[in-house]
Protein backbone atom coordinates (compact mmCIF):
# COMPACT_ATOMS: atom_id res chain seq x y z
CA UNK A 1 0.00 0.00 0.00
CA UNK A 2 2.81 2.36 0.91
CA UNK A 3 4.59 1.53 -2.32
CA UNK A 4 1.44 2.28 -4.34
CA UNK A 5 0.97 5.63 -2.61
CA UNK A 6 4.60 6.46 -3.23
CA UNK A 7 4.25 5.61 -6.94
CA UNK A 8 1.12 7.79 -7.20
CA UNK A 9 2.87 10.64 -5.40
CA UNK A 10 5.97 10.31 -7.59
CA UNK A 11 3.93 10.21 -10.81
CA UNK A 12 1.94 13.24 -9.72
CA UNK A 13 5.13 15.09 -8.82
CA UNK A 14 6.68 14.35 -12.22
CA UNK A 15 3.59 15.64 -13.99
CA UNK A 16 3.35 18.76 -11.80
CA UNK A 17 7.04 19.59 -12.19
CA UNK A 18 6.75 19.14 -15.96
CA UNK A 19 3.65 21.37 -15.95
CA UNK A 20 5.52 24.07 -14.02
CA UNK A 21 8.36 24.03 -16.53
CA UNK A 22 5.86 24.17 -19.39
CA UNK A 23 4.17 27.20 -17.80
CA UNK A 24 7.43 29.18 -17.87
CA UNK A 25 8.90 28.05 -21.19
CA UNK A 26 5.82 27.88 -23.45
CA UNK A 27 5.27 31.68 -23.23
CA UNK A 28 8.51 32.08 -25.20
CA UNK A 29 6.53 30.77 -28.19
CA UNK A 30 4.26 33.01 -30.19
CA UNK A 31 0.70 31.90 -29.34
CA UNK A 32 -0.34 32.80 -32.86
CA UNK A 33 1.70 29.79 -33.97
CA UNK A 34 1.10 27.55 -30.95
CA UNK A 35 -2.03 28.62 -29.13
CA UNK A 36 -1.55 26.60 -25.87
CA UNK A 37 1.34 28.98 -25.14
CA UNK A 38 -1.27 31.66 -24.50
CA UNK A 39 -2.71 29.72 -21.55
CA UNK A 40 0.54 28.54 -20.00
CA UNK A 41 1.59 31.56 -17.94
CA UNK A 42 -1.80 31.81 -16.24
CA UNK A 43 -1.08 28.58 -14.38
CA UNK A 44 2.43 29.48 -13.20
CA UNK A 45 1.67 30.87 -9.68
CA UNK A 46 -0.47 27.86 -8.75
CA UNK A 47 1.98 25.28 -10.12
CA UNK A 48 4.87 27.01 -8.35
CA UNK A 49 3.08 26.85 -4.99
CA UNK A 50 2.16 23.16 -5.48
CA UNK A 51 5.77 22.25 -6.25
CA UNK A 52 6.88 24.25 -3.24
CA UNK A 53 4.52 22.22 -1.04
CA UNK A 54 5.77 18.92 -2.49
CA UNK A 55 9.36 19.69 -1.53
CA UNK A 56 8.97 19.22 2.27
CA UNK A 57 6.77 16.15 1.64
CA UNK A 58 9.66 14.31 0.03
CA UNK A 59 12.07 15.58 2.67
CA UNK A 60 9.81 14.15 5.38
CA UNK A 61 9.64 10.84 3.53
CA UNK A 62 13.45 10.94 3.28
CA UNK A 63 13.38 10.18 -0.41
CA UNK A 64 15.72 11.66 -3.00
CA UNK A 65 12.73 12.56 -5.18
CA UNK A 66 12.84 16.01 -3.56
CA UNK A 67 15.17 16.81 -6.45
CA UNK A 68 12.18 16.89 -8.80
CA UNK A 69 10.42 19.91 -7.27
CA UNK A 70 13.68 21.63 -6.36
CA UNK A 71 14.93 21.52 -9.98
CA UNK A 72 11.59 22.84 -11.26
CA UNK A 73 11.58 25.60 -8.62
CA UNK A 74 15.15 26.69 -9.39
CA UNK A 75 14.39 26.86 -13.11
CA UNK A 76 11.32 28.98 -12.28
CA UNK A 77 13.21 31.75 -10.49
CA UNK A 78 13.20 34.00 -13.57
CA UNK A 79 9.42 33.73 -13.87
CA UNK A 80 9.01 34.22 -10.13
CA UNK A 81 10.84 37.56 -10.06
CA UNK A 82 8.57 38.80 -12.86
CA UNK A 83 5.50 37.74 -10.90
CA UNK A 84 6.38 38.62 -7.30
CA UNK A 85 7.98 41.96 -6.39
CA UNK A 86 10.17 41.92 -3.29
CA UNK A 87 11.47 45.20 -1.86
CA UNK A 88 10.81 44.98 1.89
CA UNK A 89 13.24 47.77 2.77
CA UNK A 90 12.32 50.20 0.01
CA UNK A 91 10.12 53.15 0.89
CA UNK A 92 7.56 52.74 -1.86
CA UNK A 93 6.20 56.29 -1.62
CA UNK A 94 4.19 58.16 -4.25
CA UNK A 95 4.73 61.53 -2.57
CA UNK A 96 6.86 63.80 -4.74
CA UNK A 97 9.93 65.42 -3.21
CA UNK A 98 9.45 69.16 -2.79
CA UNK A 99 11.27 71.16 -5.45
CA UNK A 100 12.14 68.07 -7.50
CA UNK A 101 11.32 67.29 -11.12
CA UNK A 102 9.47 64.14 -10.19
CA UNK A 103 6.07 63.37 -11.69
CA UNK A 104 3.40 60.73 -11.27
CA UNK A 105 1.56 58.58 -13.78
CA UNK A 106 -1.69 56.68 -13.23
CA UNK A 107 -3.20 54.03 -15.48
CA UNK A 108 -6.75 52.88 -14.86
CA UNK A 109 -9.22 50.71 -16.77
CA UNK A 110 -12.47 52.47 -15.83
CA UNK A 111 -14.84 49.81 -17.25
CA UNK A 112 -16.67 52.45 -19.29
CA UNK A 113 -17.06 54.78 -16.33
CA UNK A 114 -19.87 52.66 -14.88
CA UNK A 115 -21.89 52.48 -18.09
CA UNK A 116 -23.78 49.16 -18.19
CA UNK A 117 -26.27 48.26 -20.89
CA UNK A 118 -26.41 51.93 -21.90
CA UNK A 119 -27.33 52.96 -18.36
CA UNK A 120 -24.97 55.09 -16.29
CA UNK A 121 -24.34 53.65 -12.83
CA UNK A 122 -23.84 56.86 -10.84
CA UNK A 123 -22.26 55.18 -7.81
CA UNK A 124 -19.57 53.50 -9.93
CA UNK A 125 -18.91 56.69 -11.91
CA UNK A 126 -18.58 58.66 -8.69
CA UNK A 127 -16.16 56.04 -7.38
CA UNK A 128 -13.98 56.48 -10.48
CA UNK A 129 -13.99 60.26 -10.03
CA UNK A 130 -13.02 59.94 -6.36
CA UNK A 131 -10.18 57.58 -7.25
CA UNK A 132 -8.84 59.96 -9.89
CA UNK A 133 -9.00 62.97 -7.56
CA UNK A 134 -7.39 61.00 -4.72
CA UNK A 135 -4.56 59.80 -7.00
CA UNK A 136 -3.69 63.35 -8.12
CA UNK A 137 -1.54 61.99 -10.94
CA UNK A 138 0.29 64.44 -13.17
CA UNK A 139 -0.44 62.18 -16.15
CA UNK A 140 -3.64 60.15 -16.15
CA UNK A 141 -4.28 57.35 -18.65
CA UNK A 142 -7.76 55.80 -18.80
CA UNK A 143 -8.78 52.73 -20.78
CA UNK A 144 -12.35 51.65 -21.53
CA UNK A 145 -13.26 55.30 -21.19
CA UNK A 146 -16.71 56.60 -22.04
CA UNK A 147 -18.15 60.10 -22.41
CA UNK A 148 -21.37 61.53 -23.85
CA UNK A 149 -22.30 64.85 -25.46
CA UNK A 150 -26.00 64.33 -24.93
CA UNK A 151 -27.39 66.75 -22.27
CA UNK A 152 -29.17 64.00 -20.32
CA UNK A 153 -25.93 62.02 -19.93
CA UNK A 154 -22.48 62.70 -18.50
CA UNK A 155 -19.66 64.45 -20.32
CA UNK A 156 -16.94 62.62 -18.44
CA UNK A 157 -14.10 64.50 -20.14
CA UNK A 158 -15.31 67.87 -18.88
CA UNK A 159 -16.17 66.45 -15.45
CA UNK A 160 -12.68 64.98 -14.96
CA UNK A 161 -10.99 68.14 -16.20
CA UNK A 162 -12.98 70.21 -13.70
CA UNK A 163 -12.78 67.86 -10.72
CA UNK A 164 -9.08 67.02 -11.08
CA UNK A 165 -7.92 70.29 -12.66
CA UNK A 166 -6.34 68.88 -15.81
CA UNK A 167 -5.33 71.49 -18.36
CA UNK A 168 -4.66 69.13 -21.29
CA UNK A 169 -6.29 65.99 -22.65
CA UNK A 170 -6.53 63.75 -25.69
CA UNK A 171 -9.20 61.14 -26.50
CA UNK A 172 -9.02 58.45 -29.20
CA UNK A 173 -12.78 58.09 -29.85
CA UNK A 174 -12.37 54.53 -31.05
CA UNK A 175 -16.09 53.88 -31.17
CA UNK A 176 -19.18 56.10 -31.52
CA UNK A 177 -22.81 55.27 -30.82
CA UNK A 178 -25.74 57.43 -31.88
CA UNK A 179 -23.47 60.43 -32.61
CA UNK A 180 -23.01 61.40 -28.93
CA UNK A 181 -21.76 58.22 -27.17
CA UNK A 182 -17.95 58.00 -27.37
CA UNK A 183 -15.67 55.15 -26.25
CA UNK A 184 -11.91 54.74 -26.30
CA UNK A 185 -8.73 55.68 -24.47
CA UNK A 186 -8.17 59.04 -22.79
CA UNK A 187 -5.11 60.86 -21.51
CA UNK A 188 -5.26 63.83 -19.13
CA UNK A 189 -2.20 65.81 -18.16
CA UNK A 190 -0.94 68.74 -16.14
CA UNK A 191 2.00 68.83 -18.56
CA UNK A 192 1.55 70.29 -22.06
CA UNK A 193 0.76 67.83 -24.84
CA UNK A 194 3.09 68.68 -27.73
CA UNK A 195 1.67 66.10 -30.10
CA UNK A 196 -0.87 63.29 -29.80
CA UNK A 197 -2.10 60.69 -32.23
CA UNK A 198 -4.31 57.61 -32.47
CA UNK A 199 -2.54 54.57 -33.89
CA UNK A 200 -4.90 51.82 -35.15
CA UNK A 201 -4.07 48.32 -33.88
CA UNK A 202 -7.10 46.23 -34.83
CA UNK A 203 -10.82 46.10 -34.18
CA UNK A 204 -12.45 45.69 -30.78
CA UNK A 205 -16.15 45.64 -29.97
CA UNK A 206 -15.72 47.18 -26.50
CA UNK A 207 -14.49 50.55 -27.78
CA UNK A 208 -11.04 50.22 -26.25
CA UNK A 209 -8.43 47.96 -27.78
CA UNK A 210 -8.74 49.27 -31.32
CA UNK A 211 -5.87 51.73 -31.07
CA UNK A 212 -2.83 52.93 -29.15
CA UNK A 213 -2.86 56.48 -27.82
CA UNK A 214 0.58 58.02 -28.34
CA UNK A 215 1.37 61.46 -26.93
CA UNK A 216 4.54 63.54 -26.57
CA UNK A 217 4.44 65.60 -23.39
CA UNK A 218 6.65 68.44 -22.21
CA UNK A 219 7.64 67.28 -18.73
CA UNK A 220 9.83 69.67 -16.76
CA UNK A 221 11.54 70.95 -19.90
CA UNK A 222 12.04 67.53 -21.53
CA UNK A 223 9.93 65.61 -24.03
CA UNK A 224 8.55 62.31 -22.78
CA UNK A 225 6.53 59.98 -24.98
CA UNK A 226 3.54 58.20 -23.42
CA UNK A 227 1.80 55.27 -25.05
CA UNK A 228 -1.34 54.07 -23.32
CA UNK A 229 -3.44 51.16 -24.50
CA UNK A 230 -5.68 48.23 -23.86
CA UNK A 231 -4.64 45.08 -25.65
CA UNK A 232 -7.45 42.89 -26.91
CA UNK A 233 -9.33 40.92 -24.26
CA UNK A 234 -11.14 37.60 -24.49
CA UNK A 235 -14.53 39.35 -24.30
CA UNK A 236 -16.12 36.24 -22.86
CA UNK A 237 -19.87 36.37 -22.37
CA UNK A 238 -22.48 34.39 -20.50
CA UNK A 239 -22.94 32.06 -23.44
CA UNK A 240 -19.24 31.19 -23.52
CA UNK A 241 -19.17 30.39 -19.80
CA UNK A 242 -22.39 28.38 -19.95
CA UNK A 243 -21.01 26.41 -22.87
CA UNK A 244 -17.85 25.62 -20.90
CA UNK A 245 -19.94 24.37 -17.96
CA UNK A 246 -21.88 22.12 -20.34
CA UNK A 247 -18.55 20.87 -21.76
CA UNK A 248 -19.15 22.57 -25.12
CA UNK A 249 -15.74 24.20 -25.04
CA UNK A 250 -14.88 24.33 -28.74
CA UNK A 251 -16.43 27.81 -29.32
CA UNK A 252 -14.69 29.10 -26.19
CA UNK A 253 -11.30 27.72 -27.26
CA UNK A 254 -11.80 29.16 -30.76
CA UNK A 255 -12.50 32.63 -29.33
CA UNK A 256 -9.44 32.44 -27.08
CA UNK A 257 -7.22 31.28 -29.95
CA UNK A 258 -8.33 34.30 -32.01
CA UNK A 259 -7.56 36.57 -29.05
CA UNK A 260 -4.07 35.11 -28.64
CA UNK A 261 -3.31 35.72 -32.31
CA UNK A 262 -4.64 39.29 -32.26
CA UNK A 263 -2.87 40.18 -29.00
CA UNK A 264 0.44 38.76 -30.22
CA UNK A 265 0.22 40.99 -33.31
CA UNK A 266 -0.58 44.01 -31.12
CA UNK A 267 2.39 43.23 -28.85
CA UNK A 268 4.71 43.09 -31.88
CA UNK A 269 3.33 46.40 -33.19
CA UNK A 270 3.75 48.01 -29.77
CA UNK A 271 7.31 46.70 -29.45
CA UNK A 272 8.10 48.39 -32.77
CA UNK A 273 6.72 51.73 -31.56
CA UNK A 274 8.84 51.47 -28.41
CA UNK A 275 11.98 50.82 -30.45
CA UNK A 276 11.26 53.77 -32.74
CA UNK A 277 10.73 56.34 -29.98
CA UNK A 278 13.29 59.18 -30.07
CA UNK A 279 12.29 60.19 -26.52
CA UNK A 280 12.20 58.55 -23.11
CA UNK A 281 9.03 56.49 -23.13
CA UNK A 282 6.31 55.36 -20.73
CA UNK A 283 4.04 52.52 -21.79
CA UNK A 284 1.02 51.90 -19.61
CA UNK A 285 -2.40 50.33 -19.66
CA UNK A 286 -4.32 47.09 -19.59
CA UNK A 287 -2.27 44.38 -21.32
CA UNK A 288 -4.89 41.68 -20.57
CA UNK A 289 -2.00 39.31 -19.91
CA UNK A 290 0.12 38.23 -16.95
CA UNK A 291 3.88 38.80 -16.45
CA UNK A 292 4.69 35.23 -17.53
CA UNK A 293 3.42 35.62 -21.08
CA UNK A 294 4.55 36.21 -24.63
CA UNK A 295 2.83 39.62 -24.57
CA UNK A 296 4.70 40.83 -21.50
CA UNK A 297 8.06 39.52 -22.71
CA UNK A 298 7.63 41.18 -26.11
CA UNK A 299 6.58 44.59 -24.76
CA UNK A 300 8.81 44.78 -21.68
CA UNK A 301 12.02 43.64 -23.37
CA UNK A 302 13.77 47.03 -23.09
CA UNK A 303 11.59 48.63 -20.41
CA UNK A 304 11.44 48.73 -16.62
CA UNK A 305 8.33 47.32 -14.98
CA UNK A 306 7.61 50.05 -12.42
CA UNK A 307 5.90 47.72 -9.95
CA UNK A 308 8.74 45.20 -10.02
CA UNK A 309 11.25 47.98 -9.39
CA UNK A 310 9.73 49.19 -6.10
CA UNK A 311 6.66 47.15 -5.11
CA UNK A 312 6.00 44.15 -2.89
CA UNK A 313 3.89 41.07 -3.54
CA UNK A 314 1.81 40.07 -6.55
CA UNK A 315 0.48 43.58 -7.23
CA UNK A 316 -2.94 42.29 -8.23
CA UNK A 317 -4.80 44.65 -10.60
CA UNK A 318 -7.85 42.52 -11.45
CA UNK A 319 -10.42 42.40 -8.67
CA UNK A 320 -12.04 39.08 -9.58
CA UNK A 321 -11.41 35.64 -11.14
CA UNK A 322 -8.02 35.12 -9.44
CA UNK A 323 -5.83 36.96 -6.90
CA UNK A 324 -2.81 36.30 -9.13
CA UNK A 325 -3.90 38.55 -12.03
CA UNK A 326 -1.56 41.49 -12.55
CA UNK A 327 -2.54 42.63 -16.05
CA UNK A 328 -2.29 46.45 -15.77
CA UNK A 329 1.20 47.93 -15.99
CA UNK A 330 3.34 51.03 -16.03
CA UNK A 331 6.62 50.52 -17.87
CA UNK A 332 9.38 53.05 -18.40
CA UNK A 333 12.50 53.27 -20.50
CA UNK A 334 15.87 53.27 -18.80
CA UNK A 335 16.24 57.07 -19.16
CA UNK A 336 13.62 57.30 -16.42
CA UNK A 337 14.07 56.47 -12.75
CA UNK A 338 11.30 54.59 -10.99
CA UNK A 339 10.91 55.96 -7.45
CA UNK A 340 7.68 54.27 -6.40
CA UNK A 341 4.76 52.27 -7.73
CA UNK A 342 1.56 50.96 -6.17
CA UNK A 343 -1.66 49.27 -7.20
CA UNK A 344 -4.56 51.05 -5.47
CA UNK A 345 -7.32 48.88 -4.01
CA UNK A 346 -10.64 50.39 -5.11
CA UNK A 347 -14.01 49.04 -4.00
CA UNK A 348 -16.56 48.05 -6.67
CA UNK A 349 -14.00 48.28 -9.46
CA UNK A 350 -13.11 45.53 -11.94
CA UNK A 351 -9.56 46.85 -12.28
CA UNK A 352 -7.28 48.47 -9.73
CA UNK A 353 -5.42 51.57 -10.91
CA UNK A 354 -1.62 51.60 -10.89
CA UNK A 355 0.33 54.74 -9.96
CA UNK A 356 4.05 55.33 -10.37
CA UNK A 357 6.38 58.14 -9.30
CA UNK A 358 9.07 58.79 -11.89
CA UNK A 359 11.82 61.22 -12.74
CA UNK A 360 14.14 61.75 -15.68
CA UNK A 361 17.69 60.69 -14.97
CA UNK A 362 20.21 63.52 -15.13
Amino acid sequence: MKTLLRIILLTGNILLSAALLASIFLPYLNPASFWPAGFAGLTFPFLFIINLVLLPVWLLLRKKYWLLPIIAIVLSVGALIKTWAFHPFHENSLEKTTGSKEFTVMTYNTSNMGLKYFTEEKAIRSNVYNTIVFGQADILCLQEFYTNDKPDYTHNIDSIRIKAGYEYHYFTKDKIHWDTWYYGIALFSHHPILKATTIPCGVSTNGSGSSFLQADLLVNGDTVRVITLQLVSYMLNGGDLKGAKDLHIRPLVHKMKQTFTHRAAQAAQLAGLIQESPFPIIVCGDFNDVPVSYTYRKVAADLQDAYLKTGNGLGRTMSYISPTLRIDYIMASKQLQVLGCQAMRVADSEHFPVIARLSLKK
